[in-house]
């Protein structure tokens, strides 16, 4: 006879899977989970996932709004409403345009935005251009960005890292290929990446190692040691996603020694030209890219169902 339902095994019941998937969290383990997140203090929730910066931007930018659409101070709904605003153009990637380079530094998430308008300005155009002249151009997305974020990028363009050229020996920035010389924006934009999604790195790195010189040799095992210090730093404050991958920096070392000796400004130039960084440089990108365009198209649909 036909096996009743009480028979049959679990999974073969009408209705039910009970078949265990990859990424199932069991209930006594979300349960555990919701305990400890009601034990985090808002103050430790904040600065967990940088939203107190956020918080007073949206602040700031409520107050602007309604001292202009609402002077008065009739309509209740006016700081609410601006803030809405600012928080969905964060949610856009839009809140970095035009804002100054601490700002865009203050989290990944600022500095991404920066990036994704720098490649929406820039990729689409084949126009050549030498260090100085980038520097301009970018600076209408960053007022204030450093010429050294672009030398940086510039120097990986035209150096691997090697250091097999006299000319880098001695002379002034830019002696491996000179300010002057052009490169288009798909070239550059790899190792812009890396110098803007790691500029804290480098500057803690110029200065606990290099001696704040960019052309200053330095012994490359006291150079190694110093660059795990200041990476220890770096990942305490700001996490693991402020830090190169450890084979990127070895190779680094490798690429820009010469003689047992190494110079910031070749180590930053090899580590900002090193293939496997711009994988991963790219990877974050595009994720950020795909979280935009989500977002966008929830507020196009929005949009449509409103209108």
């Amino acid at each position: 006879s036909a096996a009743s339902a009480g028979d049959r095994p679990a999974r073969a019941m009408p209705g039910f899977d009970l078949t265990a998937r990859k990424g199932d969290v069991p209930l006594g383990r979300r349960r555990v989970d919701e305990e400890e997140r009601q034990r985090v203090s808002s103050e430790e929730y904040l600065a967990t996932h940088n939203l107190e910066l956020y918080l007073r931007e949206a602040v700031k930018h409520a107050s602007r709004c309604a001292a202009v659409r609402d002077p008065g101070g009739v309509n209740p709904n006016a700081h609410i409403e601006a803030a809405a605003e600012y928080f969905q153009a964060v949610n856009l990637g839009r809140h970095v345009a035009g804002r100054e380079w601490a700002f865009v530094q203050a989290t990944e998430r600022n500095q991404l935005a920066f990036l994704h308008d720098c490649r929406r300005a820039w990729c689409s155009t084949p126009t050549t251009m030498s260090a100085r002249d980038w520097h301009g151009a970018l600076r209408l997305q960053c007022p204030d960005l450093p010429f050294a974020v672009l030398k940086a990028a510039h120097d990986a363009c035209f150096r691997t890292g090697r250091a097999s050229s006299s000319a880098d020996e001695g002379e002034g920035e830019g002696a491996a290929a000179g300010e002057g010389a052009a490169v288009d924006f798909r070239r550059l934009f790899p190792a812009l990446r890396a110098t803007v999604l790691y500029a804290p790195f480098l500057e803690d790195v110029r200065a606990a190692a290099f001696e704040h010189s960019d052309l200053t040799p330095q012994d490359v095992d006291a150079c190694r040691s110093a660059v795990r210090a200041a990476a220890a730093r770096v990942r305490e404050t700001r996490g693991d996603g402020s830090l190169p991958p450890e084979d990127s920096l070895v190779d680094a070392f490798v690429d820009g020694a010469a003689g047992g000796a190494v110079t910031f400004g070749r180590f930053r130039a090899a580590l900002c030209a090193h293939e496997g960084l711009a994988r991963v440089t790219a990877a974050r990108l595009r994720e950020h890219e795909a979280r935009v365009r989500r977002a966008s198209a929830a507020e196009r649909a929005r949009e449509y169902r409103d209108s």
